[in-house]
């Protein structure tokens, strides 16, 4: 019997050069969670054949797939949810003193994941990040992403028996999918009547499959899965941390940078969220089951802080709609000749204002402002929102 403990999955991944064209996710995050459901949008066939039940069948709607990954944020796997939301801008440095990557909003990579159940894996391909938020727990920084893909390959039914030795190609069934071998590539091991074989070809049409010559008997009907790869982690990752973390607020960019610089200057924070949603929007494409494309649509953002009350003026700028800046800067443990060029992650937002600014009171508490700010463009800066990571994989993996 496979195992099936949820602690032995974790998460492939690997940006896609088309967003319609899957590739082998050969890179390797841990994962804290995932949950990325195919949704066939079944419904009952209401069509009038003469009998008082509400349907004979069930018929297929428009498919989504779309769910959350969580990690704890280790610079590294961290700049790929980071790229799923956001544009690469430059990537400058080397392995001595790290490499800094910026990224800017703006349409996000797409990419291919493999997503392990047990001995299984769920393909997914064409997946882009909708929602990319950050906050803390236990003093450690955790990622979550939200986002949608074009298509999966998990496991699908055989359509013409395999009768034994000489065995080269395997034929799937289109009763759900007309091309059910999308998002398959050449390179990845199914399994099929028990025995694994290695694809060397996915026809133009989503339908078959071919391998070297094999014995496999199989009879039609019978269940073909992607196995799962074996992971490979080439270096330590470690989360950033809170206790690592200053936030900087200020009138503008340029000194809220100042502020987050260094602890003196810093905002005492207890509490540090925060939120960028690109808006995605699946649109169909003809010869689609699925959306045909994801494209951005008004991007939104927000930054949530709790922190000690001094005096009203948070409350002050709140009522009188006060532009301010907000920098966060979190640092991590590894490259680290000295501060300059340690594991980092910066959040810049050139412009936010209060939501809201709640000074609650509670018998034996201290009194807190918590904030709600909203992330807004600046048409002063020409920008919003720069997130920069300083981290040890080099700019051609992004």
């Amino acid at each position: 019997m496979a195992n099936s403990l949820a602690d032995k999955s974790f998460l492939a991944l690997k940006p896609q050069v088309a967003a319609a064209t899957p590739i082998l996710p050969a890179l390797f995050a841990p994962l804290v969670s995932v949950n990325i459901p195919l949704d066939p949008a079944f419904s009952a066939s209401r069509a009038m054949k003469g009998i008082s039940w509400e349907s004979d069948d069930l018929l297929k709607g428009k498919r989504t797939i779309k769910g959350d990954i969580e990690i704890w944020a280790d610079p590294d796997n961290l700049a790929h949810l980071v790229n799923m939301v956001c544009v690469k801008t430059s990537t400058a440095g080397d392995a001595a003193s790290g490499y800094t990557h910026i990224f800017d909003p703006g349409e996000g990579k797409s990419y291919s994941l493999d997503i392990p159940r047990s001995t299984y894996a769920q393909r997914l391909y064409g997946w882009r990040g909708t929602k990319l938020s950050f906050s803390f727990e236990d003093n450690k920084m955790k990622a979550k992403i939200t986002g949608e893909a074009l298509g999966q390959f998990y496991a699908v039914s055989l359509a013409v028996a395999l009768t034994g030795a000489g065995m080269t190609s395997a034929v799937f069934k289109t009763d759900y999918d007309l091309r059910p071998a999308d998002g398959l590539v050449i390179g990845d091991t199914i399994i099929v009547g028990g025995v694994e074989v290695i694809l060397t070809s996915v026809n133009a049409n989503g339908t078959t499959v071919g391998f070297a010559s094999t014995a496999v008997t199989s009879a039609v009907g019978d269940p073909v899965y992607l196995k799962a790869q074996t992971p490979s982690f080439t270096a330590l990752q470690e989360p950033l941390y809170f206790g690592n973390t200053l936030v900087g607020t200020g009138a503008d960019s340029a000194a809220a940078d100042t502020a987050a610089a260094t602890r003196a200057a810093a905002t005492m924070c207890e509490e540090i969220t925060a939120e960028y949603d690109t808006g995605l929007q699946a649109h169909p494409g003809s010869g689609y089951t699925g959306p045909g494309v994801l494209l951005n649509g008004v991007r939104t953002g927000a930054v949530n802080l709790t922190r000690l009350f001094t005096d009203p003026q948070q409350y002050q700028k709140w009522i009188e709609n006060v532009k301010q800046a907000i920098t966060i800067i979190a640092t991590g443990r590894y490259i680290k000749t000295d501060l300059s060029t340690s594991e980092k992650l910066t959040i810049k937002i050139n412009k936010v204002k209060l939501m809201t600014n709640d000074e609650p009171l509670e018998v034996g508490q201290y009194i807190m402002d918590k904030q709600a700010y909203k992330m807004l463009y600046d048409p002063t800066d020409g920008d919003a929102l720069t997130i920069t990571i300083v981290n040890r994989t080099a700019g051609t993996v992004y």
